[in-house]
């Protein structure tokens, strides 16, 4: 090889190695990054293994299947029994969904709060924003809607009333007495036996006998206490053989009449409608024992009559007007026992010259739903100037507050059969909703019903979970705190990670496998152009060595 091809082909070879050399500290500088990537791929893997979601165990037997969800929570169901569990901010405001607060806007309630208690009407209002939003049915709303609103749902009270109910005044009430068909039968054949000498007669406003053939007489009951189409009932008792002597004994039984048949009826049906919850029962209760104070003197169950009313006295113990001291001949305008004679006056009521006892039916049933009314709304309570609101005084009907004659208050009876558990649920649940809605303000955040941004937002800090207690009121705490909500880890995620891990783990292998080979046949190439190298140095100096040779001979 000439010296002048020999150098050329050592340039050629120094320019070939310096390119592999670039070549194989390039691809190490890619094996260096493909490590770095596979030490991130680690971490990321290492990281992925903590993972955790929540999901919601309600029966506590462990079940992992049912991850947590505004659902849950927010809306009735078994799996949170009837009862919902808040989703609230920092602020303790309730978090609602788009569908929720169009409700609570219908409502008209404010997203701070009203800080108390509303009336029902509000209640009924949000209940038709729920069906307006498309979370309830119309049927459903009517349901809730017809019974009475739950005002302690969350603050101390239970579930509601099972029954549905329906609200007004006195005439709308026997509006319904008379649409559903309250009797009450009075019969004066064989319910009246107590001897031969008193008899018990049954007329009406003008005198007229209201008995008929079979000894009975059927009264709507709403008519009968409204006085409609002049519907009216005195009872009379009177001695047949001797028509001016009422006595003792004769009043007594009388008294047992009534209260065996006439108020036994009233007071049976009257719970029945009226009862809707213990207070109203106990206003019942109350409203029995008044009447019956005005209508027996004494227990007659037992026996224990007090007869000092009687005698010369009797006048005081019927309450009724006097003229000169002398009791006073009586119309249908007058509460408990009256006198009513041929005979003008007498001292004495049961002595020798009175012939007829009479009690007004329909002035007894008004005198019950007076003291019943009493009790509802707080016994003697009274207005700013100091009146009794309702009240019944024994005598002329002018010297009581009757309720039948007041068109305000609300009568609150039942309708029909008892919810169903399912319905009687949803109605608890909406109205503990709404009583929490109301207390403590809103806040509209509809991404809530992305599960994991309602984990994120759990698991950051950012909302706060709200249960009922045993106490039945809410108390706001962290989701870790929630006895239903666990948090576990996340083996789907877990096995996606791994799985991703293994193949990004992979890649990276084969492509370091690449690499290593390249560099592999490069460090061959280089080592071959090192020996070619100084092969061809080696020949050029000799070369170099015979040309001076030659020369210097």
């Amino acid at each position: 090889m000439g010296l002048a091809a020999g150098q050329a082909r050592l340039l050629s070879i120094t320019g070939r190695k310096s390119d592999c050399e670039f070549e194989s500290m390039r691809l190490s500088h890619q094996k260096i990054a493909l490590a770095r990537e596979l030490a991130d791929l680690s971490n990321e893997y290492q990281n992925s293994l903590n993972q955790t979601k929540l999901i919601y165990d309600y029966y506590g037997k462990g079940d992992t299947s049912t991850q947590l969800s505004y659902g849950l929570l927010m809306y009735p169901s078994a799996l949170n029994n009837y009862m919902p569990t808040i989703i609230s901010d920092s602020l303790g405001r309730v978090t609602l969904n788009s569908k929720y607060a169009a409700a609570a806007r219908k409502a008209g309630i404010p997203q701070e709060g009203l800080g108390t208690l509303p009336s029902e009407d509000m209640r009924n209002a949000f209940i038709g924003g729920l069906a307006g939003a498309g979370l309830i049915t119309n049927k459903l709303a009517e349901t809730i809607t017809g019974l009475p609103y739950n005002q302690a749902a969350g603050f101390g009270g239970g579930a509601n009333v099972a029954i549905a109910t329906e609200s007004g005044n006195i005439d709308k009430f026997l509006d319904y007495l008379n649409e559903s068909g309250a009797t009450i039968n009075i019969t004066l054949n064989d319910a009246w036996k107590h001897g031969d000498d008193a008899e018990l007669k049954l007329k009406d406003d003008a005198g007229n006998d209201l008995i008929d053939s079979n000894g009975t007489k059927t009264f709507n009951l709403g008519d009968l206490i409204g006085r409609r189409d002049g519907t009216s009932a005195d009872l009379y008792l009177w001695n047949k053989n001797d028509k001016d002597h009422v006595d003792e004994t004769m009043f007594q039984n009388a008294q047992e009449f009534i209260v065996t048949n006439i108020l036994d009826q009233m007071d049976e049906y009257l719970t029945a409608t009226l009862g809707i919850d213990d207070y109203s029962l106990k206003a019942l209760e109350y409203a029995r024992s008044a009447i019956q104070e005005i209508i027996v003197k004494g227990n007659v169950s037992d026996n224990s009559t007090d007869y000092n009313a009687f005698g010369y006295q009797s006048n005081r113990f019927l309450g009724i007007g006097s003229n000169g001291g002398r009791p006073v001949s009586q119309d249908s305008n007058y509460i408990g026992w009256t006198s009513d004679s041929y005979k003008n006056a007498a001292i004495s009521w049961f002595e020798d010259t009175k012939s007829e006892a009479k009690l007004d039916i329909s002035n007894m049933l008004n005198a019950y739903l007076t003291y019943f009314a009493d009790y509802m709304n707080g016994i003697s309570k009274t207005t700013s100037s100091g009146i009794e609101i309702f009240n019944v005084n024994k005598g002329e009907i002018t010297n009581s507050h009757l309720a039948t004659n007041n068109k305000t208050f609300e009568y609150i009876w039942k309708i029909g059969s008892e919810v169903s558990s399912d319905d009687l649920g949803q109605a608890t649940f909406y109205d503990a909703l709404f009583n929490q809605i109301c207390a403590n303000g809103w806040t509209e955040n509809d991404r809530i019903n992305d599960n994991e941004y309602l984990q994120q937002m759990l698991q950051n800090g950012m909302m706060f979970v709200s249960r009922m207690k045993d106490d039945n009121y809410y108390y706001q705490g962290n989701y870790a705190t929630d006895t239903y909500i666990k948090e576990i880890a996340d083996e789907t995620l877990i096995a996606y990670a791994e799985s991703k891990y293994n193949t990004e783990k992979a890649k990276l292998n084969a492509k370091e496998e690449t690499l290593d080979l390249k560099m592999k046949n490069l460090d061959t190439e280089i080592s071959s152009l090192t020996t070619e190298y100084d092969t061809v140095k080696n020949t050029i100096s000799k070369n170099i060595e015979k040309s001076f040779k030659r020369y210097s001979a």
